[in-house]
């Protein structure tokens, strides 16, 4: 399979693949099935960290709550973990003059100085296609368009943003009312993408089919032929539900998805940007499922490393009348947010209720939908139940424009990525002060989407690497070429089923693994990507069993330029504690036009699997096979030795077709262990650019136990060119 989110960056791409169950227990990336809590009580007080200043946004409140404003940078104390810091940057509230007294402005290096003509207050306004209905979609722009007239000022810059299959920038940031007018006029043609009506439909069919199992009879004991023809009935019945919660899942993904890039993109434009920076976004709401869950958690590292408070307004306001459908409208606001009523009812509710209301897809419950988590754990606020967009507006610019921004330089400049508790006090008596009391110390080139304890593996990772207690094969040599000079490189590991602990529950073996990759350029500290994700497989008896023999295998590809790269890969076995870290280095030479080979894949594994028009190629797939490599390159003497590799600008002949000999020897002890083996290439293959592929086995009887070399010379007959490289290899008993 070849399901998979796709990972973008400037440098580079991560192409994830879906779980595989085979002979062996096949990890491919896509799958995140453990069933993390996300939100521990410090998870909801996060600061942002700004290149390596830590930046933390205040309100200070009278006793009589009226907010205090006349405060210099002196009258504040900050201390982290009880430790006093030294105020480095200061910004008074909005309409303070007062501003930045008291120290001196930290200059960051990325920023210009076209950036420092801009205003202090950036608001970046975005209208959410993917979910935002068009019946919905007036007052919002209508809000809009009041709160840019009547809130907009000298001090401001905005600028207005569409998510409609893609984010689109509608208007760059401006003080210029007219325009920022004239654009939200402009999209409204943007819900034309909103799936929200279709999820609705989707929500009417699955109660459906569960009222129709509660009354169903029950499938035990049923032995006559009616019975087993209402017990058959049954089962559809539970079959097509099935197929409706994973649409219904799917198509949540599909929304989410270009949300959450959309949020992440804004974000890191505004990063070199200085002032008080708010991101404000009107959406129906949207749910993920848990292998979203990186991308939610990036999303809010990105956010918060920017300093953007992210605030969301819901766009289907306070509605009364009836249900848009059969659905029992709730009685009270209580049994709105409650479980007194059926999560698919309150989806269709239009008495103020909207998608924001589903905590989690598919029976997952958690205490806060998703939406509220991005808004509270990067400084903003969720905004619900109002039919006056501008008014909500305005209650964003009020806190706004209420904040100070203080931001220091850390003591403690070893980021292992642990929460740090931040106190803000006030040399004033009798004011009350509202702000994040901490943030994880995360170095500003490595916001990553991780948990806190994924981020500790992070800053362990050299001792983990001393001291590895899991033993793994890894394997990056093999680069295959893609389009635009780019090249995919599949980061491969194995491990012996006997290094890990599997739990038996329910008469299934459970296994569960925590995966990490870091890219990086070499020499430098920025992450490029981040790969894994969090195994959670359950084996019957019959696949434990086949396993037993084999190895648990890994394999997710990656899609970087030309360059020297390291991959810091960490693997944890979560039932036995056992850990291993490598770190592996991948050279990507510049593409030219020499007749060049691959480095070898080895394998004892292949998959017949089905051609599908309009999907990727696989660079592991040679027709209609598809190798599973071995990276611990250990084989028994039964096995047929597969070796995969492609060849590139092999020069034709004059019947237009290349001719290429290849020549396979098995070597042991610098002699040679069997015959050579030779085979001819000629048909060249297209996708994704033009090469010969080499995919055959070799049969290993006969051979001793002992390590060998195949060394494999490949001969363009036309020029006369000679391609040489060679692969180690175990033969074992």
């Amino acid at each position: 399979m070849q399901k998979g989110i796709r990972f973008y960056n400037a440098l580079s791409r991560c192409v994830c693949f879906g779980l595989m169950l085979s002979l062996s227990v096949t990890f491919h990336a896509a799958q995140s099935q453990d069933k993390t809590q996300h939100k521990k009580p410090d998870d909801d007080d996060i600061v942002r960290v700004n290149a390596n200043l830590v930046n933390v946004d205040v309100i200070v409140k009278d006793k009589k709550g009226k907010v205090v404003k006349d405060l210099k940078a002196e009258d504040f104390v900050v201390l982290e973990n009880g430790v006093k810091q030294n105020i480095e940057f200061f910004d008074a509230t909005l309409g303070n003059e007062s501003s930045s007294s008291g120290t001196g402005p930290v200059t960051v290096t990325t920023e210009t100085s076209t950036l420092r003509t801009l205003p202090r207050n950036l608001v970046a306004l975005v209208l959410d296609g993917q979910t935002t209905e068009a019946t919905n979609l007036k007052p919002v722009r209508d809000g809009i368009v009041k709160f840019v007239k009547d809130r907009i000022t000298t001090e401001d810059s905005a600028a207005l943003f569409a998510i409609a299959g893609g984010l689109q920038l509608v208007q760059p940031f401006t003080q210029d009312k007219e325009k920022l007018v004239s654009a939200v006029e402009r999209t409204s043609h943007i819900s034309t993408q909103a799936k929200t009506s279709e999820q609705r439909d989707i929500a009417a069919t699955i109660e459906k089919l569960r009222n129709e199992l509660a009354g169903a009879p029950s499938l035990e004991g049923i032995t006559t032929q009616a019975g087993g023809s209402a017990a058959a009935q049954t089962m559809i019945t539970k079959r097509v539900l099935e197929q409706f919660l994973q649409l219904r899942s799917t198509l949540s993904n599909q929304q989410t998805r270009p949300i959450l890039a959309a949020l992440a993109a804004i974000c890191e434009g505004l990063r070199p940007m200085r002032g008080k920076k708010t991101l404000v976004m009107f959406s129906q709401g949207f749910v993920a499922s848990e292998v979203l869950d990186w991308q939610v958690q990036s999303t809010i590292d990105i956010a918060n490393r920017a300093n953007v408070s992210i605030y969301i307004i819901d766009s289907t306001g306070l509605k009364g009348g009836v249900p848009q459908s059969s659905a029992v409208a709730p009685p009270s606001a209580l049994a709105g947010i409650s479980a007194a009523v059926d999560q698919e009812s309150r989806i269709r509710t239009s008495a103020g209720e909207s998608v924001f209301d589903i905590s989690r897809s598919e029976g997952i419950n958690r205490q806060q939908d998703l939406l509220f988590r991005i808004s509270e754990d990067t400084g903003g606020h969720f905004i619900k139940n109002t039919n006056d967009f501008s008014d909500g507006l305005n209650r964003v610019d009020d806190e706004i424009r209420s904040r100070y921004t203080l931001a220091y330089r850390s003591t403690d400049q070893n980021f292992d990525g642990k929460f740090r508790k931040v106190k803000i006090e006030v040399r004033r008596p009798g004011v009350n002060i509202v702000a994040r009391p901490g943030y994880y110390a995360i170095p500003p080139t490595q916001v990553v989407p991780s948990s806190p304890a994924e981020r500790e593996m992070i800053a362990n990772f050299s001792s983990i690497e001393a001291r590895s207690t899991l033993p793994i094969a890894v394997e990056t040599n093999s680069s295959f070429k893609a389009q635009d000079g780019a090249y995919v490189v599949p980061l491969l590991f194995d491990i012996p089923p006997a290094a890990v602990q599997f739990e038996e529950r329910n008469g299934k073996r459970r296994l569960q693994l925590d995966v990490m990759g870091l890219v990086r350029k070499e020499g430098e500290q920025e992450i490029l990507s981040r790969l894994g994700g969090n195994f959670n497989v359950e084996l019957t008896p019959e696949q434990y069993q086949s396993i037993l023999n084999d190895k648990i295998f890994y394999r997710q590809d990656i899609e970087l330029g030309p360059g020297n790269y390291n991959i810091d890969l960490m693997v944890k076995d979560k039932a036995s504690g056992k850990t291993a870290a490598r770190r592996e280095k991948i050279v990507l030479p510049a593409v030219n036009e020499q007749f060049s080979a691959t480095t070898p894949i080895l394998s004892r594994r292949a998959n017949t699997v089905v051609p599908t028009l309009n999907k990727p190629a696989d660079v592991l797939t040679v027709g209609n096979m598809q190798i599973r490599p071995s990276p611990s390159r250990q084989f028994l003497a039964t096995d047929n030795l597969i070796i995969l590799f492609r060849l590139y600008n092999a020069a034709l002949a004059a019947n237009g077709k290349p001719v290429v000999r290849v020549s396979v020897s098995l070597m042991r002890d610098n002699k040679l262990a069997a015959k050579r083996f030779d085979f001819d290439l000629s048909e060249v293959e297209n996708d994704p650019v033009p090469h010969l592929a080499f995919a055959k086995f070799i049969k290993l009887t006969g051979l001793t136990p002992g390590k060998y070399i195949a060394v494999i010379e490949s001969r363009d007959m036309v020029q006369l060119k000679l391609s040489k490289t060679e692969a180690s290899f175990e033969i074992v008993q």
